[in-house]
C-alpha cells in the first residue's frame, strides 16, 4: 500500500546481489491473472539478467519514438533540446531554415526512408537561390537532426556524410572595413545622407559603439541606461551568449536622444516601419552603404574590423579592444582567470574613439588619439 492509500501488485527480486522491487501494477485496475502473467514475464527477465524495471522504461522510450518518426517530428526534439544554448538570433535563424527550407520538402517524410539524393536535391534548390553559406547550414542542420535519429534507433546512418564538400562557399568578403583613409569621406557622406534618418543615425551608432549589426537593429530602449551611459546587452542577444556592456560616448548619447524623437514611441530603437514589433532588419545597413557608394569597400559588420585596427594601432591594449568587441578569450585557462570588464578604460577609449571620428568627418589634421599613459 502506498503512503496515499493506493495497492500495486508488487514482484521482489535479487538482481546482481541486490534486493529490488518491480511495480506489475495497480490493484485493482490490473487483476490478479494479469498480475501473475506480469510477474512471470518479469522474472524471466531476472533469469536473464535483465532487470525488469529497466526494460520497460526501454520499452516505453522505444515507442514513444516510434510514434515521432518523421524528419519533422525529429527536428523537433533536435532543436527543442539544442536551441536553449544559442543565441536568440542564431536559433531563430536555425528555425527559419527548418520551417522554409527543409521541412516543406522532407518535413513529412518517415526519417529511416530519407536518402542521400532527397537530401541532395533540397539542398541543390538552396544553393540555387546563390545562398551557399545557407545551404551549407541545412546540411549541417539536416546531419545533426540524422545524429538523433540514429542515437534513438529511427535511423540506421547519416544520409548527409556523402554531400560533406558538395557546397562550394562563395568568395565575399563580407567583413570589409574602411582603412583610415577612407574614413573622412564616408563620415562625411554618411552625414549628408538622404535615406532615413533612423538609417542614418544607425550606421553612426554603430561605427561608435562597434557593436555587431544585429546587436545594434535588435536593440530594444530598455537596454540602454541613459544616467549611466551604458547599454547592456543581454547574453540571448550576444553571439557568444554572455551579457555584453557598451560604454557609450557623449556622441553616442546624442544620437539615443535624436533617436528618441523619432521612434521614443515603440519598443525598439530601430523599428520597422507600420509595426513596433519587428526591427530594421541589416539588410538596411548594407542597402545604405550601397547608396553611399562604399559598397565595394565596406560592410557594416566591417566597423568592427576599422575600429579594432585604428585601436590598436593608437596603443589601446588587446584585451580591452576585445572586450569591447566581446570576443571569446580563445585561450580557456587564460579564460577562467581573465573576467575584467575594463570598464574604466574602454570608457576612456571610446570616447577618444568618437571624438577621432568627429576630428576626421570636419577634416582635422590633428587629432589625440591613443593610450594615456
Amino acid at each position: 500500500m502506498t503512503p496515499s492509500g493506493g495497492k500495486h501488485w508488487r514482484y521482489r527480486f535479487r538482481l546482481g546481489g541486490k534486493e529490488s522491487l518491480f511495480v506489475i501494477g495497480e490493484y485493482p485496475q490490473v487483476k490478479a491473472a494479469d498480475a501473475r502473467r506480469r510477474r512471470d514475464d518479469a522474472r524471466q527477465l531476472v533469469k536473464q539478467g535483465i532487470n525488469p524495471t529497466h526494460q520497460r522504461k526501454l520499452e516505453e522510450t522505444t515507442r514513444k519514438y516510434e510514434r515521432a518518426t518523421t524528419f519533422e517530428a525529429v527536428a523537433a526534439e533536435w532543436y527543442g533540446a539544442k536551441s536553449g544554448a544559442w543565441s536568440v538570433g542564431y536559433a531563430g535563424h536555425v528555425d527559419t531554415i527548418l520551417k522554409k527550407d527543409i521541412n516543406p520538402r522532407i518535413g513529412a517524410l518517415p526519417i529511416k526512408d530519407i536518402k542521400t539524393p532527397i537530401i541532395h536535391e533540397v539542398l541543390r534548390k538552396i544553393e540555387a537561390r546563390q545562398a551557399p553559406t545557407r545551404a551549407i547550414l541545412a546540411r549541417q542542420i539536416i546531419g545533426s537532426v540524422f545524429k538523433l535519429a540514429i542515437i534513438t534507433h529511427r535511423a540506421e546512418y547519416n544520409v548527409v556524410d556523402p554531400l560533406k564538400g558538395e557546397i562550394a562557399r562563395r568568395v565575399v568578403e563580407h567583413r570589409k572595413h574602411l582603412r583610415d583613409d577612407d574614413l573622412p569621406d564616408f563620415l562625411r557622406k554618411l552625414e549628408d545622407y538622404s535615406g532615413h534618418q533612423t538609417t542614418a543615425i544607425a550606421l553612426k551608432l554603430l561605427m561608435l559603439t562597434a557593436v555587431r549589426p544585429g546587436e545594434l537593429c535588435g536593440a530594444p530602449w530598455r537596454e540602454f541606461n541613459i544616467d549611466r551611459a551604458e547599454w547592456r546587452i543581454p547574453a540571448a542577444r550576444m553571439k557568444m551568449n554572455e551579457e555584453h556592456v557598451v560604454p557609450l560616448s557623449r556622441q553616442a548619447l546624442e544620437l539615443l536622444k535624436q533617436l528618441r524623437d523619432l521612434t521614443g514611441h515603440a519598443e525598439y530603437l530601430f523599428p520597422t516601419q507600420g509595426t513596433k514589433s519587428q526591427t530594421m532588419p541589416t539588410a538596411t545597413l548594407r542597402n545604405a552603404v550601397t547608396k553611399l557608394g562604399y559598397s565595394d569597400r565596406f560592410s557594416p559588420h566591417g566597423a568592427r574590423g576599422t575600429f579594432s585596427t585604428m585601436c590598436n594601432e593608437a596603443g589601446f591594449r588587446p584585451d580591452v579592444i576585445e572586450r569591447q568587441l566581446a570576443h571569446a578569450e580563445r585561450n580557456s585557462v587564460r579564460a577562467s582567470y581573465n573576467q575584467a570588464e575594463y570598464m574604466p578604460e574602454r570608457r576612456q577609449m571610446m570616447q577618444q574613439w568618437a571624438d577621432k571620428l568627429d576630428s576626421l568627418k570636419v577634416g582635422a589634421q590633428v587629432i589625440p588619439f591613443g593610450k594615456v599613459a
